[in-house]
């Protein structure tokens, strides 16, 4: 169960600002006597008095809300647990833009029937209450005392209800779909803490990175076939060569290697505290007012970042082996080199980090599993020597055969 939690304040005016702008500010509904008091759904009340819930009348949407709840939990398939959340946000996002449009289309409509028995006054008035052009007669219909006030939701509260609604439908489908990928992310995890084989080392990424990347792949489709736009940023590109690692992966997976293979070591004291404060925030849920876009770039990101948030808690909870280690390694790798083809940093948009955070939050994984590792001296070391076959592999010759195999970026990613 996700909590809404009131957000921290920024530490700068700047920082302030542009949180408070991404958010989206709803006004209350007012009775004409005052503020509605506040009441509770028909389900809520015959839950809490201890008696079985109601049954459901064909006009009462609070239990035809529950209606539908109870059998999406009963019958519904993540699949179509997807397919509803995403109706929601994109019924929503229609109501935003149409609702008071229809509305005023319908009552102009009856108001023109009305005429027809009434004569033109019945349509002057209806002009002159949604504050359009000339009136039926000829003369100006806009009232000019009322300053725009006589058009229906003049203050666009309706849009912005709908607004928030969808925004925090689409929030659910990112957590949603962000746990389906934790959880396969997470399920062969155990077996990254088995000692028993000291030489063993990876033979490339985990199963669970494939699938994953498969979530994300699939997200992105659903996203496009609602909102429309690209399938991803950009095709994969080639394997990096080795001067390039640096570039590609960072410095805090390609460091040791760019360095000429020598061991940086962990990161401890002093040094673990710097490196702390140089990874940016990310924010993992939306809270309950903020926007959250429907664009691919917008949900693939918070996918990724709910999963290896909730990964990074999995990691934080084991010790590792220096096989497990390694392959910790790999999976950050193989990971690193294809969220590009997902996410962008989009600049000028609530997406300007998007990409940057994936990133740290996969660096961060790495760090947090060599401060459990059992071996320091696998901790920045990329020569992984394999017995059998008397060769040193590092993990982005790992990587790179195996993204070279026949079928498997097909899983991964879009061709």
């Amino acid at each position: 169960m996700t909590l809404d939690v009131v957000d921290e304040g920024g530490d700068e005016d700047g920082d302030a600002k542009e949180k408070e702008s991404n958010r989206i500010e709803v006004p209350e509904l007012d009775d004409e006597d005052g503020p509605a008091p506040p009441s509770r759904p028909a389900f809520a009340r015959g839950l809490s008095s201890g008696s079985s819930p109601p049954g459901p009348e064909v006009d009462d949407p609070s239990a035809l809300t529950l209606g539908l709840v109870a059998t999406l939990d009963e019958r519904a398939t993540d699949a179509t647990y997807s397919n509803v959340l995403l109706s929601v946000v994109e019924t929503c996002r229609l109501a935003e833009r149409s609702i008071t449009s229809t509305l005023e289309a319908s009552i102009r409509g009856a108001a023109s029937d009305e005429a027809g028995k009434r004569g033109l006054a019945a349509l002057d008035s209806a002009d002159t209450m949604f504050g359009e052009g000339m009136g039926a007669s000829g003369t100006h219909a806009v009232n000019p005392h009322r300053k725009g006030r006589d058009a229906l939701d003049a203050e666009g509260v309706l849009a912005r209800r709908f607004e928030l609604a969808a925004s925090r439908a689409l929030a659910g489908y990112v957590s949603f779909r962000g746990h389906l990928a934790a959880d396969a992310l997470c399920r062969d995890h155990g077996s990254l803490a088995d000692a028993r084989d000291p030489y063993a080392i990876p033979t490339g990424p985990r199963e669970a990175c494939l699938d994953l990347l498969g979530i994300v792949k699939s997200t992105c489709e659903d996203c496009i076939s609602v909102a429309g736009g690209d399938l991803f940023v950009s095709p994969v590109p080639p394997f990096p060569e080795e001067e390039e690692y640096g570039d590609v992966f960072g410095d805090r997976l390609a460091g040791s290697s760019s360095s000429g293979g020598q061991s940086s070591g962990p990161s401890s004291g002093l040094q673990l505290d710097v490196e702390r404060m140089f990874v940016e925030r990310t924010q993992v849920y939306p809270g309950p007012f903020d926007r959250v876009a429907l664009t691919r770039n917008s949900v693939a990101s918070g996918v990724l970042r709910v999963a290896l948030s909730s990964y990074l808690e999995c990691v934080r909870s084991f010790a590792f082996s220096s096989l497990g280690y390694r392959q910790v390694k790999v999976d950050a790798v193989f990971l690193r080199y294809v969220v590009p083809h997902f996410v962008r940093d989009d600049f000028g948009t609530p997406e300007a980090s998007a990409c940057a955070c994936v990133f740290n939050a996969i660096d961060d994984l790495v760090l947090r599993a060599g401060q459990r590792t059992f071996d320091d001296e696998v901790i920045g070391d990329d020569n992984y020597y394999d017995v059998e076959a008397d060769e040193i592999y590092t993990p982005f010759q790992l990587v790179q055969a195996f993204v070279e195999k026949e079928g498997v970026m097909k899983r991964a990613a879009f061709s």
